[in-house]
């Protein structure tokens, strides 16, 4: 992994927490670089499945170090120091898509406040329904199919799931995700 492409990240990052304000916590970081990556832009870290659905170690590490250089302030809620932010200037500005990824958390802010769903499990769901759907074969992408696979998953959420997982499906098609 080179320096820039690090850099670069980093940069982007920074421009979705302007988006996003604040992430509420480990697992919102984690979902949010995840559909940072689904959205197209350079993410140098790769995810895997995990408890909370997909997961990046090293992300989970570089973070780590985000936090001792500064730029990532930590208390249960993920800020920013706007002083180390600066450092970091895209060189590659891909509007469209950050329009598309504020599009994207908008609505996952409005279906949260509409349905009264805790954020970070909305995400959570989400990312995880589309992550079961990228990994699985074509002729198994069903909705039904990834539904169950969702509960077979991760069981200790299935009752929390279920009454979300149409709403974040919806979702996952608006923005075409699902393929």
């Amino acid at each position: 992994m080179t320096t820039s492409r690090l850099y670069n990240f980093t940069a982007n990052l920074v421009k979705v927490f302007k988006i996003r304000g604040q992430i509420l916590g480990k697992v919102d970081l984690q979902k949010t670089v995840y559909f940072m990556k689904r959205f197209g832009l350079d993410v140098p870290f790769e995810f895997r499945w995990n408890i909370f659905g997909p997961y990046s170690y090293d992300l989970a590490h570089y973070c780590a170090s985000l936090e001792v250089e500064g730029l990532l302030l930590y208390s249960g809620i993920y800020s920013l120091s706007k002083e180390k932010a600066k450092l970091y200037s895209s060189r590659v500005v891909d509007q469209k898509t950050f329009e598309r990824l504020k599009q994207f958390f908008s609505d996952v802010d409005k279906i949260c406040q509409t349905k009264g769903y805790d954020k970070v499990t909305f995400l959570e769901c989400l990312a995880s329904l589309d992550f079961i759907n990228q990994n699985s074969s074509q002729k198994e992408r069903r909705k039904e199919n990834i539904f169950l696979l969702l509960q077979l998953l991760k069981p200790e959420k299935a009752n929390i799931f279920k009454n979300m997982r149409e709403d974040a499906w919806k979702l996952l098609q608006l923005f075409g995700l699902l393929s």
